[in-house]
Order: structure tokens, then C-alpha cells, then sequence
């Protein structure tokens, strides 16, 4: 068990407090385990899956099988999204123009709407927002990270 632990560990090129720390049990722990002084616990066990999700069960508990888990579906290599395309069919906001309707600016208004003196209509700009990063995170705890193209 010990020789498996540090063949995840070899892998992963993490020292055995890294490692400790990333499954989050104690560097007195771990110590104790890759020095073979303790076995591991079913709690160590539970946290190496949880954290490695790619590890087999059976191969870090019993030894058989790959070291990696058998996979029942393929991965397809992630595409970049975009999460607004420029075809989209979402509408842009129409610019706000001052002054009357077209048909309304060439006739002179019988009755104009009266204006206070003082009265100053002032349009600001909001910056435009860009997506920067979107995190997706799923049940198994694993998530990905999604950062489009600037």
C-alpha cells in the first residue's frame, strides 16, 4: 500500500507534506505512512480518491487492475467556447440618439413638451463587460476552468 501512495505521489511530483496537505491529513500522517511505521487508514484512503479522482479503487486498496480508472466513455478534447458569439442571436442595446422620431423632425410640433431651464438630460456610458473565467464545478468535486480568448 505504502509503495502505491508513493507511486501517486511520484506521479503527481509532489513531496510527501504536499501530498499531505493536498489530501489534508496531517504531515505527521503521511510521514508515518511512507516510512511504513503506520498502515494507511480507510479515511487516507477516501481522501487519496477524492482528491485523485483518476485513481482505481481496487488498484490503490488491493493492488490489481490499473492505476488508472477504466473509463466507459472517451474524452473529447475540450473546444474553446465563447459564451456570447458574434452570431449569436442575443440583440445589442440601441444607442439612445437625442431628439425627436424622424417623421416628427420634419414637421415643427404644433405643441412642444415645455423644458425647465435648468433642466440637463445626461446619457453615461456603462463600460462593457467581459467574461474573464468560468469555473464549472460537478458532483464528483472535480471542476474545470473555462477562460476564453481575449
Amino acid at each position: 500500500m505504502k509503495d502505491r501512495i508513493l507511486q501517486i505521489m511520484d506521479q503527481e511530483g509532489l513531496t510527501p507534506s504536499a501530498f499531505a496537505d493536498a489530501i489534508g491529513i496531517k504531515r505527521a500522517a503521511m510521514s508515518h505512512i511512507t516510512s511504513g511505521r503506520n498502515n494507511p487508514s480507510l479515511d487516507v484512503f477516501t481522501k487519496i480518491l477524492e482528491r485523485f479522482t483518476y485513481i482505481s479503487p481496487d488498484w490503490l486498496l488491493l493492488g490489481t487492475g490499473n492505476m488508472q480508472r477504466e473509463t466507459k466513455y472517451t474524452v473529447q478534447p475540450q473546444k474553446q467556447l465563447e459564451l456570447f458569439p458574434p452570431d449569436s442571436h442575443i440583440q445589442t442595446e440601441k444607442k439612445f440618439t437625442p431628439g425627436y422620431p424622424k417623421e416628427i423632425k420634419d414637421k415643427t410640433p404644433q405643441n412642444p413638451p415645455k423644458k425647465e431651464e435648468n433642466e440637463q438630460v445626461t446619457l453615461k456610458e456603462t463600460p462593457v463587460k467581459k467574461v474573464v473565467k468560468i469555473i464549472i464545478y460537478y458532483s464528483d468535486k472535480t471542476f474545470d476552468t473555462l477562460i476564453p480568448e481575449m
